[in-house]
């Protein structure tokens, strides 16, 4: 047990520096890693006898857990300890296997860890050296705090009550972990924004000067062939949005915009001349590979480079451009696999504006 022990150690003293990497919980995942604890056994009235004589040791386990959605998640644990009796001074070895259920708010985070709070079952094996061995059935509740320190590795730390059923003496327990998680579940990605759709007009009616109004109700004689009319004559206007959305894509960690993308640059820099009340937006994502908080400048650094280009290459003014970095929060495409990693890896070119012009009659 030396080993286990001082692996499950130095994992505990690394959380405060890899908790600076935090992720977000997964929907659905399970896990495997390690736990150490501190158990302070022993605190009934009578600590006298031989029910209840253990010293405090320090007990470790490995774990597995699985959670079934946001709330709720099951915990198996395996965990072994040495120590003595208080009073007898013998050896003792303890195997113990657990079993419980925990809740979790789906949203609460505590300065972006998430509590939870379970209760469960454990069956203890207790070896005393020269003496035999006997059963503990003991109940326990507990209570702490966990965190996603990187895409694959979750810390955890907390407290536990046991009490045993039949000699009904309590346990209290401190404990800290880490684990490796797997078989995650994330929300389906965004569906693509789609451009408005202003193909089908009304039609005004025939005249005989073909404006669709009679010549002695027609305020306006110079309306342009084909134009929509009011009641009056006059041309009717339409106001409509503008917008197109282009994706840029990337390579792994960079920031050069590819010679690939540029015909299509300079197709979405002609619509920007041909609608100069336009203005564009560039949206930087990243894959989920590294830490979210480098995510986030590198995808600003991606939207500025592509800006750079609309500048440099295709004469647009930097005042009709704005730029933000979304980060990895917003997947296109699984980061499970290279081709969707890609995908994810991309600036999100989106143009708007309001254009007005005469409405034309259908042919």
């Amino acid at each position: 047990m030396p080993t286990l022990r001082t692996a499950v150690i130095a994992a505990a003293l690394t959380l405060p520096s890899l908790a600076l990497a935090s992720q977000d919980f997964p929907l659905k995942y399970s896990s495997l890693g390690l736990e150490a604890s501190y158990v302070d056994s022993g605190n009934s009235e009578n600590k006298s006898g031989a029910v209840d004589d253990l010293s405090n040791y320090w007990e470790f386990g490995v774990n597995f857990t699985h959670q079934f959605n946001p709330n709720v998640s099951l915990l198996l644990q395996g965990s072994y300890a040495e120590t003595d009796t208080r009073n007898f001074n013998r050896d003792a070895d303890i195997l113990r296997g657990t079993i419980g259920g925990r809740l979790h708010p789906a949203s609460y985070r505590l300065f972006g860890w998430r509590p939870f709070a379970g209760a469960g079952y454990s069956h203890a094996d207790i070896e005393l050296k020269s003496y035999g061995s006997k059963g503990e059935d003991m109940l326990y509740g507990e209570g702490g705090l966990q965190k996603m320190i990187a895409p694959r590795f979750l810390a955890g730390a907390g407290v536990r009550g046991r009490i045993e059923v039949e000699d009904e003496y309590f346990d209290a327990q401190v404990f800290a972990g880490i684990h490796y998680v797997f078989g995650r579940e994330y929300p389906p990605s965004p569906v693509s924004r789609r451009p408005l759709d202003f193909s089908k007009m009304a039609v005004a009616p025939a005249d005989s000067d073909g404006d669709g109004v009679p010549d002695n109700r027609d305020k306006c004689p110079d309306t342009p062939q084909g134009a929509l009319v009011d009641d009056n004559g006059c041309a009717k206007e339409l106001t409509r949005e503008i917008k197109e959305t282009l994706y840029v894509e990337f390579e792994h960690d960079k920031t050069e915009v590819r010679q690939s993308f540029y015909p299509e640059l300079e197709n979405l820099a002609t619509v920007l001349k041909q609608y100069p009340t336009s203005r564009i937006l560039l949206e930087g994502h990243t894959d989920s590979t590294g830490p979210s908080t480098y995510n986030q400048k590198l995808s600003k650094s991606r939207a500025d480079a592509v800006m750079k280009v609309l500048i440099d290459h295709f004469g647009i003014n930097a005042d009709r451009i704005r730029t933000t970095g979304m980060g990895e929060s917003q997947p296109i495409a699984t980061n499970e696999t290279d081709a969707g990693r890609a995908q994810n890896r991309r600036v999100e070119a989106i143009v708007s504006g309001e254009h007005t012009e005469i409405m034309k009659r259908a042919e």
